[in-house]
């Protein structure tokens, strides 16, 4: 993958795995983007969080998803619903791979996932981080995921100032 995305869902919540994503993301640079069961499984203020995805996500997460840009979505402990792909549109690139870590394989393997993984969140997590060692995303990508952050981040600013 050249430029992947997460997508965390409630299961890491539930698998107590936000720390192995917090490791996950930092080791590999991958950007990471929430559903709303998911929400907090990131500190709002790290560096590879991208804001919520979807129907009612941020122009960051949604951005990297619909421009074709993501090759690979990497659900973990979501279950793709309607509004995380905002009902299949919000991954635009024709080739994107899908992988999703469930505990339930019904919804490990929801709209079509080329890798469904039923396991634990974290468990697969931490898994990930010690077969990944060294793998990061390119300075290129690295950069358009800070660009998008910090845009998204300044017209939050902009909608919050008094």
């Amino acid at each position: 993958a050249r430029t992947p995305l997460i997508v965390a869902g409630g299961g890491v919540i539930y698998s107590a795995a936000e720390q192995a994503l917090l490791r996950f993301a930092e080791a590999t640079g991958i950007p990471v983007g929430t559903t709303q069961a998911g929400g907090g499984s990131l500190p709002g203020d790290h560096p590879q969080y991208v804001g919520g995805i979807g129907a009612t996500g941020s122009t960051a997460a949604n951005r990297l998803a619909a421009e074709a840009e993501t090759d690979v979505v990497i659900g973990i402990g979501t279950r793709y619903s309607d509004f995380t792909t905002a009902s299949r549109t919000a991954f635009q690139r024709p080739d994107v791979t899908f992988v999703n870590v469930n505990v339930a394989a019904f919804d490990a393997y929801k709209h079509g996932t080329q890798l469904p993984v039923v396991a634990d969140a974290r468990e697969t997590l931490e898994a990930l981080i010690e077969a990944l060692v060294g793998t990061r995303v390119d300075a290129a990508y690295a950069d358009r995921i800070a660009r998008e952050k910090r845009e998204w981040d300044a017209a939050v600013d902009r909608a919050l100032a008094p």
